[in-house]
């Protein structure tokens, strides 16, 4: 297929710290406390993550994709299925610079291509679509950093678009 293209884009989250203790010897078993509305440790394993770069821990990264995969992209009936099954996450990365002062980033970068499935009217990449692929991932991150349940409902989100992408570009 052509290129038409070619585009990276990330999607960044930021959550404060819901408690004091230290995250970085969490073991790959990580249950989240409570009844959580999904528990990523639960679904199936969707992709090898040995492919995706970044500092985030393999078994954050399996969960990630786990949960995005399984709940972002649901069974063919669901919105967006045919879209985020063409997703493939390339890095996720942790920022615990701010942690001290009870704040972390997660960043999660993933590839796409863009299909007639993800077109508006004119053509051209739709923005719900854009904010669908960008919607699904962060929190899950900093959630399961946390040992809290990033999974949710979005509240705000606010999207500047730069340039239009057309049929077959990778974004």
């Amino acid at each position: 297929m052509p290129r038409s293209n070619t585009a990276s884009a990330s999607a960044s989250s930021s959550m404060s710290a819901l408690d004091t203790h230290s995250h970085s010897s969490r073991s790959p078993s990580y249950r989240p406390p409570g009844k959580a509305w999904i528990d990523p440790a639960s679904l199936p394993n969707y992709g090898d993550v040995t492919t995706i770069r970044g500092n985030a821990p393999d078994y954050v990264k399996q969960l990630n994709s786990n949960t995005f995969f399984s709940y972002g992209v649901g069974d063919e009936d669901c919105f967006g299925h045919k879209v985020g099954k063409s997703v493939k996450f390339v890095d996720v990365n942790i920022d615990r610079r701010q942690e001290r002062q009870g704040r972390m980033e997660a960043t999660t970068i993933a590839e796409v291509q863009v299909s007639k499935h993800m077109l508006n009217g004119a053509g051209m990449l739709h923005g719900g679509c854009v904010a669908y692929l960008i919607d699904n991932t962060p929190l899950v991150v900093l959630g399961l950093l946390q040992n809290v349940n990033g999974v949710g409902v979005t509240q705000a989100m606010n999207i500047l678009f730069h340039s239009p992408a057309s049929l077959y570009a990778f974004i």
